[in-house]
């Protein structure tokens, strides 16, 4: 796939966007095959999560009756069946959530600048403190 050239490009090192991005498309096209896949496991998880709970919240609109065949057994394995369906559709893409997340992960990644990677001013001290009455005797 050659690089994206022209308004509204991204210039992204490693391409991981596939069109550009103009007023007439928004969204960007994430090509899931140049990501990084921690990233792109953590953005399908945050997806089925999202879709899990859409999923719970839309069952619970469903109005009970004395007909119904619920138990809490059923309830249960809905609760189970629905969990891996949205596991399922963010894998597959979803609603495309998952997109978005890995675009502004790695639009971030890129413009954090070119920080020395050996800096280690933001670690821990090596006796960290709690706060706790203890601490002073």
């Amino acid at each position: 796939m050659k690089p994206v050239t022209g308004p509204g490009a991204q210039s992204i090192p490693g391409q991981v966007f596939r069109e550009a991005i103009t007023p007439s498309r928004q969204l960007p096209v994430v090509d899931r095959s140049k990501v990084d896949p921690g990233t792109l496991k953590a953005a399908e998880g945050m997806e089925s999560m999202f879709l899990d709970y859409m999923m719970k919240v839309m069952r619970e609109t469903v109005p009970k009756n004395d007909l119904d065949l619920e138990s809490p057994a059923t309830q249960i394995y809905r609760s189970m069946l629905d969990s891996e369906t949205s596991e399922r559709a963010a894998r597959a893409g979803g609603i495309g959530l998952a997109d978005q997340i890995v675009a502004y992960l790695e639009a971030a990644r890129y413009n954090q600048g070119s920080g020395n990677v050996s800096d280690t001013s933001h670690e821990l001290p090596a006796t960290r403190r709690t706060g706790g009455t203890h601490e002073g005797q």
